[in-house]
Formats: C-alpha cells, structure tokens, sequence
C-alpha cells in the first residue's frame, strides 16, 4: 500500500466504517472475493474475523493478479476518500457522482507508477494503467430520460490475461437506512442497458459510511412488475448491503466478465453512449473509462469535441 494512502484506510479502521462496516455483517461475501483465501485450505485463514479479512484486503490486496491489486488499491482509496470528505456535505446525487470519479481519477494517477514498476517485473516493460472522465451531457434534463447518470467502460489488456471491454450504465442513488426507485425511471434504464443497467447506492449514514454499492438493476425487476398502485420501489439496507463495493464489483465482477454487458472492442462500447449505435442513446451524465494495460489516446475534433480512442 502507497503510504500516502494509508491514513484514509486507518480512519475508516479506526471507526470501522467503509468497508469494515460492510464485511462485519458480509465477512463471507468478502472472503469469497479474495483468491487468496479461497484457495488457502488453513484453517486459520478461514477464521479471520471481518476486520482482518479487510485488512488483508487493503495490505495484500485480491490475491488474483498483482496489476488487478494495484488497481484495486486506487478504487478503494477513493471511495475511502469519497465517504469520509464528501458524503457528510450531503450534497445532491450528481454532486456526489462528480466527486467519486475525480477521486478515483486522482488515486488511479497515484499508483501509475507502481502499476509500472510491477509491469517491468512481471513482463519485462512498462504498461499504463489510465482513467478518464467523459461528459456525456447535452444541456438537458436528459437524465430522466435515461435513468442513468454515470456509465462505466471497463477495458484489460495484460499480455496473461484475457483480452476484455465491459460496459454498465448506473443509476446513483443516496439511501440513509432505506430509499426508493421511481418505477418509470426502472423501466427506462431497463429498456435502455438491459444486462449493462445496475444501481449505485451511496451511504448517507454518518455511522456506517458504507462504499458505493452496486446492485445489478435486474434484481429489482420482479418487484417492480408487482401490480400495486405505488410509483416507487422501497429498497432496504439490507438489500443494499446485498450489493457489492463499487471497487470490488468492478474487479471481481465486471473484470471476470460477470458484471455489466461486453463488447466487441472499445469504440462498440463508447458508441453504446455517444449515440453512434442508437440515435435516441444520448446521455446526461459522466462516463467513467478505465483501462487496464493500456494509455488511453485523446484527441480534439472541431466538431465532436474530445474524441478517445484504445490502441490495439
């Protein structure tokens, strides 16, 4: 762990929030996600209680690859950062969207240069790991249209590794113990991402300052074609902590080709947002890119704006 990281983890140990908050009530969830302790047959590993199952998260990382665990490092930083900075202002759910992806910005530019000295190590040359923000809006409120104001593309080129582009589209929402899902802004997420539509719930408790969660949106889908007169889903805390941390889902889910939906390169993924794919796809909101292995290009169009391009 960088050390300049190591003082947001510690606050959160010493209040057991964040991801200690989570794992007291999910220790096994956790430990399954952690290669190194599923395929360790001690006993001793597996009587960990739920904060040290954390920290060997944040010391040791996943235990799946040493790049993946850089990585991981960064995105749990930022979350750390994320709660214990900016949910207490309590700001509005785009506010709170834009302060999660500039902390992961920053904490993915931190570890650049260990994710470098491990890729000389392990295949004898330097790769990049990058992260860029993209605006996805068009000056209206298109966000209700929608459902979803941030998209995520997911993209891993390591020499070892299967070549993969994933790509989901959230709906961010605040909970403090409980919140609701608008049914018609469910349908239209639905309708729009299909298997790619998934919720990131944000942890308003001053007390538990849980990660961003993420739950796939197809799992409210039975309770939202319940014949009732309400407009409005009812979603539990518990149902939250059913989820995953966003850092882990991204990694064990969505980087193993579980979460999210695939595509068939990085430019079929960007057009899922641009519109290229669907004239009617325009979206208000950010998208997240984060490659794995590889620099993203950039380059200015004096039409289209900033155009982002992945080398093959």
């Amino acid at each position: 762990m960088l050390q300049s990281f190591k003082p947001d983890f510690w606050a959160l140990a010493r209040e057991q929030k964040g991801y200690y908050s989570w794992a007291d009530r999910n220790r096994w969830r956790l430990a399954k996600k952690m290669r190194r302790l599923v395929d360790c047959g001690h006993l001793c590993c597996r009587d960990l209680e739920s904060g040290e199952i954390v920290d060997a998260l944040f010391n040791d990382g996943l235990g799946t690859h040493p790049l993946i665990d850089c990585v991981f490092e960064g995105l749990a930083r930022a979350e750390s950062r994320f709660s214990l900075r900016f949910v207490p202002q309590r700001s509005h759910e785009e506010r709170l969207t834009g302060n999660l992806v500039s902390e992961i910005e920053a904490a993915l530019f931190l570890i650049r240069p260990v994710f470098s000295e491990l890729s000389q190590a392990r295949y004898g040359k330097d790769l990049d790991v990058d992260f860029l923000y993209y605006d996805l809006s068009r000056g209206g409120m298109l966000e209700k249209q929608t459902g979803a104001d941030l998209a995520f593309i997911l993209a891993i080129d390591l020499p070892d590794l299967p070549y993969l582009v994933r790509y989901a589209s959230f709906q961010a929402k605040k909970f403090n113990g409980s919140t609701s899902i608008q049914k018609d802004q469910f349908d239209t997420l639905i309708a729009r991402f299909g298997d790619a539509a998934a919720y990131l719930f944000y942890d308003m408790n001053q007390t538990t300052l849980l990660p961003p969660m993420v739950i796939p949106a197809s799992e409210f889908e039975s309770k939202a074609k319940e014949k009732d007169h309400t407009q409005s889903l009812s979603v539990s805390e518990k149902h939250v902590e059913s989820g995953l941390p966003l850092s882990l889902w991204l990694l064990t889910s969505m980087a193993r080709g579980v979460g999210g939906k695939s595509a068939r390169d990085f430019q079929d993924a960007m057009n899922h947002f641009t519109g290229a794919n669907d004239r009617q796809c325009d979206q208000d909101g950010r998208l997240a890119i984060l490659s794995i292995g590889k620099k993203l290009q950039t380059r200015i169009h004096p039409e289209s704006g900033l155009d982002i391009s992945l080398p093959e």
